[in-house]
């Protein structure tokens, strides 16, 4: 009976969670505590161990001797090396921001207490590095190498070690796969737990210079997800580390080493994303499936969900208690379609919220925006009819190049029929309108670096649409 029981309520519980996810406006959220593996490493397994450290004090010091007798390395310096952000985006990653801050350096130098630079608790016991993890998605970002490590300095690299296994989910005894550079000031940054084979082909003793490609962030060595673990040493030994960032309560160093030191909780929305279905978030270290897309066919029916309607997606980092996030779908003239909002009642170091919306029916370029803490990100979908195309003569369509681009762009039109452009913000109000007289005509924006929607018109008509990018 008990069994019986108990089947019973398993599956009211399923029933439950089916009928909620498919409900027309029902909200998805997943903190930072419930979705991937957010747990860090501690004290009694950290990033690096004591017996690494005496195995990289030892062999960066040969290294250098080494180099040195070569005439590759020379006496310091006394220029100030400042640090530029160690990650950047790869071709093809799109998404508004790309990782988030799991641990500064530990300052608190005495047993089972923590404290970051910004006298916060950011940190483990006992760590000597900053940890930048990449979200959302970590796993996914590190298959498809979204996420390059970059020289945040240039100099010249005295230590390297690659081919460890690189999707490690808990704090173990393993290496890692790492790249050490020593500055011309005698400084050295140590970049650890790249993915297994993706480190620069270039060897100790070469030089590299300020952003050029290290490798990809992974999750090799004593690592609980893909992370880059960035620690600086004033000299040649750990005992000479330094806290990058500046703050109150960086006892190492008065000084920040960063050439723009980013803030302590960079509050905001770090993506946006129309999705088909729920998003998929399998256990470590498997892939995660996002279930995005760009078009959506009209009639259009995603798996768990009502008839014509989609997943909009938002991701938080550093959410705060209190702060609201405004949410909009714009039709491709900038107009609104539909808004809602989400307020945020609690703190959490990351914050994945999913709405089910209903999807317009007009086919058009639309524009998913979302504003949090000031920031806004912004993702564009096309929505076609069941014919799989839109409501567009395609002899008459229009190329724009380069796109993304500084402001210069080149219109080309297949057939001369178009007779004026009009680009539009993304609140809807026109910022430049020009007569189209040749085939190939130039226009040059003096706009801010953001999305823009246009519209090509023939006789009052519209013949196209799109959107453009300024960076």
């Amino acid at each position: 009976m008990k069994k019986v029981m108990l089947l019973i309520c398993c599956l009211l519980v399923f029933l439950f969670i089916s009928i909620s996810f498919g409900q027309v406006n029902s909200g998805f959220q997943i903190s930072n505590e419930d979705y991937g593996n957010f747990s860090s490493n501690n004290a009694e397994h950290p990033c690096i161990s004591e017996e690494q450290y005496l195995m990289i004090e030892q062999s960066c010091k040969e290294n250098i001797q080494l180099l040195q007798s070569k005439g590759v390395l020379h006496k310091n310096s006394a220029a100030v090396t400042l640090f530029n952000w160690p990650l950047k985006a790869a071709n093809g990653l799109s998404d508004c921001s790309f990782y988030r801050i799991s641990a500064y350096v530990d300052q608190n130098t005495g047993s089972g207490t923590i404290q970051d630079f910004s006298c916060g608790t950011n940190t483990y016991d006992g760590h000597r590095g900053t940890d930048i993890s990449i979200w959302p998605f970590n796993f996914y970002k590190m298959d498809h190498d979204f996420v390059e490590v970059i020289a945040a300095a240039p100099g010249i690299i005295i230590n390297k070690h690659d081919g460890e296994f690189d999707k490690n989910c808990a704090a173990n005894n393993q290496t890692a796969n790492y790249l050490i550079i020593r500055h011309a000031d005698g400084s050295q940054a140590n970049y650890w737990h790249m993915k297994k084979n993706s480190l620069t082909k270039k060897v100790i003793g070469e030089s590299v210079l300020a952003g050029e490609y290290l490798g990809i962030v992974g999750s090799s060595g004593s690592s609980t997800g893909p992370h880059l673990h960035f620690e600086v040493w004033a000299g040649s030994t750990v005992a000479t580390r330094v806290d990058p960032y500046a703050g109150n309560c960086n006892t190492l160093n008065a000084i920040s080493w960063w050439a723009n030191q980013k803030s302590y909780m960079e509050t905001g929305i770090v993506k946006v994303s129309v999705n088909t279905t729920d998003i998929v978030f399998p256990a470590c270290p498997a892939t995660e499936t996002p279930n995005e897309s760009d078009v959506f066919q009209i009639p259009f029916q995603g798996a768990g969900l009502a008839p014509g309607f989609a997943k909009f997606y938002i991701f938080i980092r550093e959410e705060m208690s209190g702060l609201t996030a405004n949410m909009s779908i714009l039709n491709p003239d900038g107009t609104t379609f539909t808004s809602w909002t989400y307020m945020s009642t609690a703190a959490n170091k990351t914050r994945i919220n999913g709405f089910s919306k209903k999807l317009p029916t007009t086919p058009g370029i639309y524009t998913f925006m979302a504003n949090y803490n000031g920031t806004i990100c912004s993702k564009t979908f096309k929505i076609t009819a069941a014919t799989n195309t839109d409501n567009l003569n395609h002899e008459n369509k229009s190329i724009i190049y380069p796109n993304p681009s500084s402001g210069t762009f080149i219109l080309e039109m297949k057939k001369s029929v178009a007779t004026e452009i009009e680009i539009f913000n993304l609140l809807g109000v026109i910022v430049y309108r020009a007569s189209i007289i040749k085939p190939i005509t130039e226009f040059n924006l003096n706009l801010p670096a953001n999305i823009y929607l246009y519209k090509i018109r023939n006789e009052n008509k519209v013949s196209d649409t799109g959107k453009l990018l300024i960076e």
